[in-house]
């Protein structure tokens, strides 16, 4: 069909234009659109349908006249769900007598459709975006000149739909990366802001979240004779991640002034995950409590990456990796931990860090690894422990600075002064 329009019709159509062109609100955008093609149609109502691929449904952000509703259906189905799917113009006197009309809209509504012209919105590459489906000629039925008016209508506000859209989506992404920043900012008060302070004992902390929010842990809980830390890595990033560690974390403040044991508080740690997530859903962790008087450290490792142990023996510096390994918490329940114990002589150097650090990636690939980590320590055993950690984290950035993958970072270290 030939888009030919009078004098009057442009003019007419050009007035619209300008309305339209006035907003990149959506909602506002479609509130015009509607109001202007049913005044040039003598309609009694419309509604435009947005086309989403995603689903492979359209739904109308607005609907016209005394009621507001959002209206939903797959591609195909009804008369504006045929014209998504096949961008063929309908133009139908009674919809009643044609069987692609789904009346359950008019049930839901009590609306009583009669006429009905139906058009496709099309944007630069011919492909369906949206539908213009306007109701009820009152003066009978739709002409060829209003299907044509219509049509060239469509032409002109695909633009304007797509620019209110790409607007809509940035506002979002805005909404979201500023709660997200928010999310970093709430996340960073389960972190301690301070380490702890005990004679004898020297420490070093450091978390970094891959994104806004991540999924790694620690902390220190300072009793009279005793020091308990925590530093767990919980699978997956972002979003997920970081509840799941929101999680833990009030459940280990909870438990930590209940229980003594470190079996009893990993094992409540575990059945808790366990009880409120899927097995595919777990975390890695390191418990252990550091006896301030006899300087003995019992720990429990459930999955994580073993702890290295720093101890001077003479001029040379001996490496161990904490041993006794289990399975992470939250996969499976009532698990029996196992748990180990060394002595904490003067000078050695605990340290404890997420995967994060020792699978850091650079360009060709290649991973940090802990041997990296050990080569660091020992070269600058002697240094304050604050050099030592920001010497790895330097390291560590400057290793993976054009790599590929990225995790979280949570590296934790404690020395016992000689």
């Amino acid at each position: 069909m030939k888009k030919i329009l009078t004098e009057s019709q442009l003019y007419t159509l050009l007035e619209s234009v300008k309305l339209i062109n006035s907003t990149l609100d959506l909602d506002e955008l479609l509130s015009i659109i509607m109001r202007e093609i049913t005044a040039n149609l003598e309609a009694d109502r419309g509604t435009l349908y947005i086309v989403d691929e995603k689903t492979q449904h359209i739904w109308s952000k607005i609907a016209q006249g005394d009621k507001k509703l959002e209206i939903r259906q797959p591609i195909g189905k009804g008369i504006s769900g045929y014209v998504a799917k096949t961008g063929k113009s309908i133009n139908i006197a009674d919809a009643y007598k044609d069987p692609r009309f789904n009346p359950e809209v008019d049930k839901k509504s009590g609306y009583r459709t009669k006429s009905i012209l139906c058009v496709p919105v099309r944007d630069k590459m011919k492909k369906v975006i949206a539908v213009l489906q306007i109701l009820n000629k009152k003066s009978g039925y739709f002409t060829r000149k209003d299907q044509q008016f219509a049509s060239v209508f469509a032409d002109y506000i695909s633009l304007a739909i797509q620019n209110a859209q790409l607007y809509q989506e940035a506002l979002e992404r805005k909404k979201l990366e500023n709660e997200m920043e928010l999310a970093g900012e709430i996340q960073k008060m389960l972190i301690p802001s301070a380490l702890p302070v005990v004679d004898n004992y020297e420490f070093f902390a450091y978390h970094r979240p891959s994104k806004s929010v991540g999924g790694d842990y620690y902390d220190f809980f300072l009793k009279p004779n005793s020091l308990s830390i925590i530093l767990a890595d919980v699978a997956g990033k972002g979003i997920p991640a970081a509840l799941l560690m929101a999680n833990m974390q009030a459940t280990v403040h909870t438990i930590i002034q209940k229980y003594e044991s470190n079996k009893e508080i990993v094992s409540t740690i575990n059945n808790h995950l366990y009880s409120i997530t899927t097995p595919d859903k777990y975390a890695t962790l390191v418990w252990g409590n550091l006896n301030l008087v006899d300087h003995t450290f019992a720990y429990i490792i459930a999955g994580h990456i073993p702890p290295m142990l720093f101890t001077q023996n003479g001029t040379s510096i001996h490496i161990s990796e904490l041993t006794q390994s289990n399975l992470p918490v939250g996969m499976m329940p009532n698990v029996e931990f196992g748990e180990g114990q060394v002595q904490f002589l003067p000078n050695d150097v605990l340290l404890v860090c997420s995967d994060g650090v020792t699978e850091a990636q650079n360009k060709k690939d290649e991973m940090f690894e802990s041997r990296r980590v050990k080569q660091i320590v020992r070269k600058n055993f002697y240094r304050p422990l604050r050099e030592i950690g920001n010497e790895i984290i330097q390291r560590l950035e400057n290793f993976s600075r054009d790599g590929n993958y990225e995790d979280d970072i949570s590296l934790v270290m404690i020395r016992r002064k000689s």
